[in-house]
């Protein structure tokens, strides 16, 4: 009687449990009620009781198994029929346990256990703002003839919506951290479908602290893939903010995966001319898009809209998209924009603020980096003399990363010369407008004289970028009266190598300069010698000279001991200002005849 009893209990919460929609409960432990720390949502014994939990609008991105083999289901929304359907490993099926086809409408769908009608149009789906971490296996969802438009609100729920599920994807796992990314060839070249993820700032320590998820959400990386900035993407501190970013010819591997490289700058333009700069569409997605947005991703790349981060604030979700790209010497930061409102995309750059944009990779390798990436290093928002130590430079280089010699607590401004399209800090002193930084133009068809008279330290063009270049007096004036021992007298403002609008500094600017206290002008980094151990100064006024050095005759010299500039004084000698690290002082030389000199230019603002 007790046994009978005990069945028969068994039998009514069975019972309950299918009515429920819970599990099929059974023997078997292992098929117990939901359980997430298993690997899935729902279980159910069997493919008729399968059909009784139908796929819809609350269970969408869910898991199921089903039968002992637990067989994988995904419960996703078709919209090219507008009908919820279970996708799984090897079928597809449809709430009552059967497989799912195309041309079958969503009134097709019915609940075997009540035989009303289960239909769900798309008008039941609801676009959510939120990011869910689920997904389901690539290979589950390959039915599709059609990849029709969503609705026009920004909706991403799953990774799986951003690709195009008529293109044959293929895979790559990145080593370092096991994630897999789909890949698509597009034009001869192989790139990452989708933006990279990769955090670790154990190994790439320039990761901390410059990469982060939009709004902070950590699943949103997980479906659209993280922002990163300059440097951190290009995985080298010479990238940083309006540093000159050189590392050599492009590609270079940057933060990407062995075998893959950051987008050159080359290979941005040829996708635009391949694809059209028109037709941005043939490369967007059909989701991760706002407004009337729509994508077909024609060529599988399904670029989305994870937008961006500026000035301590996200931006720019669902209207564009930005990819880090090389470009050799640049120092703005220069990137593919896919506008997704006017469907066009092109190659563009971006200097007013510092900004953390996403990462495409492209497969091949990188050529080697030119030289040391002092990749560990990253401004810190102190800027004392104890937060450099002088066991950690190298004397022989004393500045190695373009950039460290600026003053973060600074607000510099920026210019940009149109004749070259380098860019240059500045920074006002007592009403005047200098350049922050050594004027670094190599001449043109314009200023023949700089082309013939100007150098880089040692001829190393490392140094120009570094310290800018050194010019012959009649180069920094450009004119032949101003060659070495001859009088150059040119009264008033005198633009020189200096760009339009700018100019050598006069003598009273110089003298203004000459009354400052040497720490006050000399930058934290950038001092240091064989002959002079490592000087670090204040920089109080943000003019950040460093020991750029000069040429004598033939003879480069005091590289890291002194900074010269060329002043315009009217005299027979070559007169300057000179900021001296041996002696603690600046002052504006009474003037030099024995050599001619090459020294560097600092432009003022006319």
């Amino acid at each position: 009687m007790e046994n009978k009893l005990s069945l028969n209990v068994l039998k009514v919460i069975f019972a309950a449990c299918v009515a429920i929609g819970l599990v099929g409960c059974g023997e078997d432990d292992d098929f117990a009620p939901v359980s997430r720390n298993r690997g899935y949502d729902y279980a159910f014994i069997s493919e008729s009781e399968f059909a009784e939990y139908p796929c819809n609008e609350m269970r969408e991105g869910r898991d199921a198994v089903v039968g002992r083999d637990k067989d994988m289901y995904t419960c996703r929304f078709d919209r090219a029929d507008s009908v919820y359907i279970w996708v799984g490993d090897n079928d597809t099926l449809t709430a009552e346990g059967r497989e799912f086809h195309r041309g079958e409408s969503s009134s097709s769908v019915r609940s075997s256990s009540s035989g009303s009608s289960s239909s769900y149009s798309s008008s039941s789906y609801r676009s959510s703002s939120s990011y869910s971490s689920s997904s389901y296996s690539s290979s589950s969802y390959r039915s599709s003839s059609s990849y029709r438009n969503p609705s026009s609100s920004f909706s991403v729920e799953y990774k799986e919506q951003i690709f195009n599920p008529n293109i044959s994807y293929g895979i790559m796992t990145d080593p370092r951290d096991g994630k897999k990314y789909r890949t698509v060839e597009v034009n001869g070249l192989t790139w990452m479908a989708e933006n990279l993820n990769f955090a670790d700032s154990i190994d790439y320590p320039l990761l901390k602290g410059n990469t982060r998820c939009y709004a902070d959400n950590e699943d949103d990386c997980e479906i659209l893939g993280r922002l990163y900035s300059r440097d951190a993407a290009m995985n080298d501190s010479r990238c940083a903010y309006r540093s000159t970013c050189s590392l050599g010819l492009a590609p270079v591997q940057g933060i990407c995966p062995d075998g893959w490289h950051i987008l050159s700058e080359d290979e941005a333009e040829n996708l635009v001319d391949y694809v059209g700069e028109q037709n941005a569409e043939d490369v967007m997605s059909a989701y991760g898009w706002g407004g009337s947005v729509d994508g077909n991703n024609k060529y599988g790349l399904s670029f989305t809209s994870p937008g961006s981060w500026e000035e301590g604030s996200f931006d720019s979700r669902g209207g564009y998209e930005h990819i880090w790209l090389y470009d050799k010497g640049s120092s703005t930061q220069d990137y593919l924009l896919i506008q997704g409102e006017n469907g066009r995309f092109f190659v563009t750059d971006y200097s007013s603020h510092e900004v953390y944009f996403s990462v495409r990779c492209v497969k091949g390798e990188a050529l080697p980096v030119s030289s040391s990436s002092s990749s560990s290093y990253r401004s810190s928002s102190s800027y004392s003399s104890s937060s450099v130590s002088s066991s950690s430079r190298d004397l022989s280089t004393p500045l190695t990363v373009k950039g460290e010699q600026f003053n973060p607590d600074i607000d510099y401004g920026i210019m940009t010369d149109e004749r070259d399209g380098q860019t240059y800090r500045t920074v006002e002193v007592n009403g005047k407008i200098w350049m922050a930084e050594n004027l670094n133009f190599a001449g043109n068809e314009d200023f023949p004289l700089i082309e013939e008279y100007s150098v880089c330290f040692d001829n190393e063009e490392e140094n120009c970028e570094l310290f800018g270049r050194l010019y012959s007096r009649e180069a920094a004036m450009n004119s032949l009266s101003c060659g070495y021992n001859t009088y150059c007298g040119i009264s008033g403002l005198l633009q020189g190598a200096c760009p339009d609008g700018w100019h050598i500094p006069s003598e009273a600017e110089a003298t203004d300069l000459e009354s400052k206290s040497f720490m006050s002008l000399t930058s934290v980094k950038g001092w240091g010698s064989d002959d002079l151990s490592v000087y670090e100064g204040d920089d109080t006024y943000g003019l950040s000279f460093v020991g750029s050095g000069s040429k004598s005759g033939s003879e480069f010299k005091f590289l890291g001991e002194d900074a010269f500039v060329w002043a315009n004084i009217a005299d027979n000698e070559q007169r300057y200002l000179v900021v001296n690290a041996k002696e603690n002082k600046a002052l504006v030389h009474d003037g030099f005849d024995s050599y001619a000199l090459y020294l560097s230019v600092r432009c003022v603002k006319d």
